[in-house]
């Protein structure tokens, strides 16, 4: 059965990608895999992860439920469900053919559809404390396991299907890291901590407001996805008569795929660490280094942790062309490794932290190749067993991605024992601080700081963190640093054995030659996604050389002019620029 096939809403041109090259275009690269993964992401980080659970724990206040079970369970549990709706998707993936792509049209569906559900985790009627629970459950699984599977899925494949042309794919790979990362840790990890969460305290009415309007940025980030796309291996598959392969053999072709494994093996141990890390990083924040939602101390963590991958995103290109993803990727995690360690051993020392969270941040700039990465794991298969496996890729990357982030958090959450002695001491809020003063002194508790350095919050609300045990102390900077250092150095020995990257371009060629040889035996004429490029480029050289020529003629007959002579002119221009060229490349050979 083929999904939408005949739906006459993605038969409409009006829907049509506005990218029509065969070569990858700028506007493809700024609008599809730079503007549109910032609001995306800027939405998700917000919505998801370490912001959620502290609204569950600190303003929800449900971590008590069950004895602390159910936020112990209820992502894990969730993963449960989202596996099976991983799987369908998949499926639904592969059996998807439409004038806009296979994956196109889902990245439409999924805009609104995570717009709304986003609404719902932070928008949570008063009521019973069960049907509380009952709210959270369903919005939990409609975000992570329904909407945001539908689009996490259909993305993570733009790269692959985009093209294969390896350096354009990979340029692509690190656009889209870059847009998934850059801006929305600025906003994320910046903007939140320093103003809103301040603002927010602990009040549900800020909370729900605030993430209301972050969530809304979704949609136009998906629309715009959608629009600057295109699938062209989407297209090339279909032009060579391709037929989707069932899920069994999928199953069994990738996981006997050593390089798909390697790559899944770092993608799982890296998200498993960073999803751990943001599940304590705010507890961190406001426990061990500061006080509650001070306003700085979080904002600090994030600034000089975040930074480095913005600034030194643009050495990693040319570092990786030079020595290539495998040792890019291994010494970054190293870098990543050594920095996490340096924060465990001084978790208190916020020079000495800051400046370990910085080396690691360095280490870490190698994770914007992992959409290249998995394209390449993707392609080792295609050459090897001659089909492709899409739909399962994406099912186990979405899988990866969404279960990591359950389990981080479970495992985060097991450590807080909320509620019960010893365990962690969720803030107190009150109209003033004379009530809170009453309400620290009944518990038998201790504040943070003296009652006078408190400021109200939205509404007049006051929010006051407590002090905290040592051992539940210690378990934020177990969270934020030992458990993420002892992932790096996993994901450093898979790295080192993952050589598919320098085997990727003889792949490349063979697998256009035998698709060309495809089209032959069928007594077609078989042009490559390259040779098509090429074909457009050396057009479009031609049009602008007549047009060049034409504007020059133009322009001399304007001013009296000879055209010979300001033609001769030009060409001895080019003819230096290209010596000029040429002498750097022989003067590097030589070294």
């Amino acid at each position: 059965m083929v999904v939408l096939e005949k739906n006459k809403f993605f038969a409409s041109p009006r829907l049509d990608s506005r990218i029509k090259s065969a070569n990858v275009q700028k506007s493809e690269q700024w609008l599809g895999f730079f503007a549109s993964p910032m609001l995306l992401y800027m939405a998700y980080y917000a919505m998801s992860g370490t912001y959620l659970n502290q609204f569950y724990v600190d303003v929800l206040k449900i971590g008590g439920i069950g004895g602390g079970l159910f936020l112990v369970l209820l992502p894990i549990l969730s993963k449960v469900f989202d596996a099976v709706t991983n799987l369908l998707m998949g499926m639904i993936i592969d059996r998807t053919s439409t004038r806009q792509g296979k994956v196109r049209p889902w990245i439409l569906i999924a805009g609104p559809c995570v717009t709304l559900s986003g609404i719902m985790l932070y928008v949570v009627p008063k009521m019973s404390t069960l049907g509380i629970a009952i709210w959270v459950a369903v919005s939990y699984n409609l975000y992570f396991a329904f909407a945001f599977t539908m689009y996490n899925m259909t993305q993570s494949l733009l790269v692959p299907l985009s093209t294969r042309n390896t350096k354009q794919r990979d340029g692509l790979a690190m656009m889209m890291s870059m847009g998934q990362s850059m801006l929305p840790g600025a906003l994320i990890y910046i903007i939140v901590p320093a103003f809103l969460l301040p603002m927010m305290g602990a009040d549900q009415r800020s909370w729900a407001m605030v993430m209301s309007v972050i969530s809304c940025l979704f949609l136009p980030g998906a629309i715009l996805q959608y629009y600057f796309t295109k699938e062209r291996v989407s297209e090339d598959a279909a032009a060579g008569h391709e037929e989707p392969v069932s899920l069994g053999t999928q199953i069994k072709t990738c996981f006997s795929d050593k390089y798909w494994l390697y790559y899944f093996a770092i993608f799982f141990f890296y998200q498993l660490g960073q999803n751990v890390y943001s599940a304590g990083l705010n507890f961190y924040a406001n426990y061990v280094m500061g006080t509650y939602n001070d306003g700085t101390t979080l904002t600090l963590l994030n600034a000089i942790g975040q930074a480095p991958l913005g600034l030194g995103v643009f050495l990693l290109w040319p570092i990786a062309r030079k020595f290539g993803k495998r040792w890019t990727f291994f010494v970054g995690m190293l870098l990543a490794f050594v920095g996490s360690m340096i924060v465990f051993l001084t978790p208190s020392n916020m020079g000495i932290v800051l400046g370990a969270l910085a080396i690691k941040a360095f280490g870490m700039l190698p994770t914007y190749l992992f959409a290249g990465m998995m394209a390449d794991a993707m392609d080792h298969i295609e050459w090897s067993r001659g089909y492709r496996c899409d739909g399962f890729t994406a099912t186990m990357n979405s899988v990866m991605l969404t279960l990591m982030a359950g389990v981080g958090t479970t495992i985060f959450n097991s450590g807080l024992r909320t509620g019960s002695a010893g365990g962690y001491l969720t803030p107190l809020t009150g109209s003033s601080i004379t009530e809170l003063f009453d309400k620290i002194k009944a518990g038998g508790w201790t504040a943070q700081l003296p009652m006078e350095s408190y400021a109200a919050n939205t509404d007049g609300v006051f929010t006051v963190g407590l002090m905290q045990s040592e051992q539940v102390l210690k378990w934020f900077t177990v969270c934020v640093a030992l458990i993420p250092a002892l992932t790096y150095i996993i994901c450093a020995v898979f790295g080192f054995f993952n050589d598919v990257g320098e085997k990727i371009p003889q792949i490349s060629r063979e697998i256009a030659e035998r698709h060309r040889a495809e089209a032959e035996a069928r007594g077609e004429i078989y042009v490559s996604p390259e040779e098509k490029a090429a074909m457009e480029q050396a057009e479009n050289d031609r049009l602008a050389e007549e047009n060049r020529i034409a504007e020059l003629k133009a322009r001399c007959e304007k001013k009296g002019l000879s055209f010979d002579e300001e033609e001769a002119k030009y060409q001895a221009a080019i003819a230096a620029k290209k010596a000029k060229a040429e002498a750097k490349a022989a003067k590097r050979s030589k070294k």
